[in-house]
């Protein structure tokens, strides 16, 4: 190598061009401690995401129950219990269901009222409440034919001749025919009123506009 290339090696290690080998290392290496503290980093990062996440997802779709009082728990526990030790006891049997019904449960109510009326069938009331369950379950024929049961029994029976219109009217958009049966009501209590106080004369007046 001559005095000048020397001389000119030595200008240009002096400006960085180029870099000494232990310098190099330790790039190399807080590189790679960058990399991992980075990596880690973003590992905690990703993870920590996810389960969170899924909880919100779990906790949305959770089904919502029907809220039952403690005192209506125990009554229909009770109640469950006397009809399994009297299985024909229709006054236990209708109990359950009336427990069942103010406790918004349907389909129990349904069953347990169907049992009384297999040992009993001459209740307009059961029969009612049967038909209101129905309607509440969305089965709004078989709550018309419990009504029509009712009535059978009792043909000015108040609760069966206006839910049968409600449920004629609202439920399966037949409104003549829901109008027919609150008529009927009318023509056996003309001073009827509707469960909000309405007079049911006004209330089917309005239904015919």
């Amino acid at each position: 190598m001559t005095k000048r290339e020397a001389e000119r090696l030595r200008l240009e290690f002096e400006k960085g061009i180029y870099v000494k080998k232990s310098t190099t290392i330790m790039c190399v290496a807080f590189a790679l401690c960058l990399g991992v503290f980075l990596g880690n980093l973003l590992t905690v990062i990703y993870s920590a995401q996810p389960p969170a996440q899924q909880t919100r997802a779990v906790q949305q779709t959770q089904p919502k129950q029907p809220q039952v009082s403690q005192a209506q728990a125990s009554k229909i526990i009770d109640l469950e219990r006397l009809t399994r030790n009297e299985p024909d006891n229709v006054s236990a049997w209708q109990q359950l269901g009336n427990a069942y019904y103010d406790a918004n449960r349907p389909e129990n109510a349904i069953t347990a009222y169907n049992k009384a009326l297999a040992l009993d069938d001459s209740s307009a009331d059961v029969w009612t409440d049967l038909g209101t369950m129905y309607r509440r379950a969305g089965q709004y024929q078989k709550a018309i034919e419990s009504y029509n049961n009712a009535l059978k029994i009792d043909p000015i029976h108040a609760n069966a001749l206006f839910n049968k219109g409600v449920v004629y009217v609202h439920d399966l958009k037949q409104k003549e025919k829901g109008i027919v049966a609150w008529e009927e009501l009318l023509a056996s209590n003309p001073s009827a009123k509707t469960p909000q106080g309405q007079p049911l004369k006004e209330f089917i007046d309005a239904h015919r506009k």
